[in-house]
């Protein structure tokens, strides 16, 4: 019985921190927050992002996509997929 709710909590709490690395780098990959701003709301806690925010890669990008569409939210793919396009067009990063 022990094993069971050890499993589901750390699958939980796996999930949940995902979550939050794939949310934490939409933000700002569409500017909607800085990576500052991300740093300050984790006081005492590790602030995590998919990839390195300062030097986006289109693989990182991609990757962030894959996981709104999985979770159905196109809205948020359709954005990505503009940042996307203009660091494919124009070799941006998001420093």
């Amino acid at each position: 019985m022990t094993i069971k709710w050890f499993e589901s909590t750390t699958t939980t709490k796996f999930k949940n921190m995902i979550d939050n690395i794939m949310r934490n780098t939409y933000g700002v990959l569409t500017n909607r927050c800085s990576v500052e701003d991300i740093l300050e709301q984790y006081t005492n806690e590790d602030a995590m992002f998919y990839g390195n925010p300062y030097e986006i890669t289109v693989e990182d990008i991609d990757e962030v996509i894959e996981y709104f569409e999985n979770t159905e939210e196109y809205e948020k793919c359709q954005e990505l997929l503009h940042v996307k396009s203009d660091v494919m067009a124009n070799g941006l990063t998001n420093k």
